[in-house]
């Protein structure tokens, strides 16, 4: 009787600690596949804009395959089962007494992918970024000049480097360019330099339609240095002096007094221009298969992005992200932080750039 009673309690006990563990793997799984699924899509998207800029490289062009829907599907099964032969728990009297238990699991996620193409593809890719879109990120605390020098072609007067992946001979930096960064990130480190965006209006029966306006704003300062570094950059901008703010327009020369042009880049520009200072094997411009890297003058601005170029795949510890193409691994180092929040701002950029694409991939996470 004795022995009856414990083989009973202890089927009992791991009968409940099956359920128990079943009953609980949905809210467990949720916690846990929210993050991991957040992790993985953030590092699948640094490679395939990695990937991106180093095809272009190479003169291919860039492919972008978006996830619309992820479907997190498992299950989990517990069984029991008794049985009794005989009469056991009389002495002598025989038979036996039997019992199993059961555990299944199972994790199967589907994931479903579609390319970018047709009108959506060139609106993400193709056209130039609005200003409009570009300038309030400053406020947002980026560095006025890694965000400047990607992602415009040319301020006012003043031109930026125009690279080129093909090998032939591009456009140096203006020195005004170069003088504005620094200018203006002077200005920002000293909360002297900050953007105002007035939303757009829709028509009523006595105002037309008013489209989103935006204002680089250079605040009065009591610190001498600054308004001397501010008319500086007035005369750079070649707006009056004493203009506190000056409204943005895209194209090359102001309407007006008191205008700032800006001439933006899209996307596959941005990219070809990091692309064109990366490295590659000296095999491969050697057999004509990429050109030369290009090489930054003393007085231009540096490439914002670096990317490493070497013939074995780099470790977790040395690789911010990594990508392998043709027999080599293309890679950002992970203490190169300049480089780092540089690629990440390239994140933001492409994100509020995709103004023809649907929303994000939706996650489903089965929580019972």
């Amino acid at each position: 009787m004795t022995l009856l009673r414990f083989l009973g309690c202890a089927f009992a006990v791991g009968t409940l600690a099956l359920s128990a563990c079943s009953s609980s793997i949905g809210p467990h799984n949720m916690r846990r596949d929210r993050l991991d699924y957040e992790k993985e899509m953030s590092r699948q998207q640094n490679q395939e804009m990695l990937f991106n800029i180093v095809q272009l490289r190479y003169s291919l062009s860039p492919t972008l395959i978006e996830p619309t829907q992820i479907i997190s599907a498992y299950t989990a099964e517990t069984n029991t089962s008794a049985n009794i032969s005989g009469t056991p728990w009389i002495q002598g009297a025989g038979g036996t007494l039997g019992g199993s238990l059961g555990y299944s699991y199972s994790d199967s996620p589907t994931v479903t992918y579609q390319p970018v193409s047709g009108m959506q593809f060139s609106v993400n890719i193709l056209r130039p970024i609005s200003p409009q879109t570009l300038l309030p990120l400053i406020s947002s605390g980026l560095p006025v000049d890694t965000l400047l020098q990607m992602t415009m072609q040319s301020i006012g007067p003043a031109s930026n480097t125009t690279s080129t992946i093909a090998g032939t001979e591009g456009k140096e930096a203006s020195i005004r360019f170069t003088y504005l960064l620094r200018a203006l990130r002077k200005l920002q480190a000293g909360n002297a330099l900050s953007i105002r965006s007035i939303a757009p209006t829709p028509a009523t029966k006595t105002q037309p339609a008013q489209p989103e306006r935006t204002f680089i704003l250079l605040p009065h300062s009591s610190a001498p240095e600054i308004t001397e570094l501010q008319g500086q950059v007035r005369q750079a901008l070649q707006l009056p002096p004493g203009c506190e703010q000056a409204e943005v327009i895209y194209g090359r020369t102001a309407d007006h007094p008191g205008q700032v042009a800006m001439v933006t880049r899209s996307m596959l520009s941005i990219w070809e221009d990091v692309a064109s200072t990366m490295e590659v094997p000296k095999k491969m411009v050697d057999k004509g298969i990429t050109a030369p890297s290009v090489v930054r003058g003393p007085n231009e601005p540096q490439p914002a992005i670096i990317i490493h170029c070497s013939p074995e795949k780099p470790s977790n510890e040395q690789a911010y992200t990594s990508v392998e193409y043709e027999g080599s691994w293309y890679w950002i180092a992970k203490d190169d932080l300049a480089s780092k929040l540089a690629f990440s701002m390239l994140q933001f950029i492409h994100a509020i750039a995709e103004t023809a694409s649907a929303k994000g991939a939706m996650v489903t996470i089965p929580s019972r």
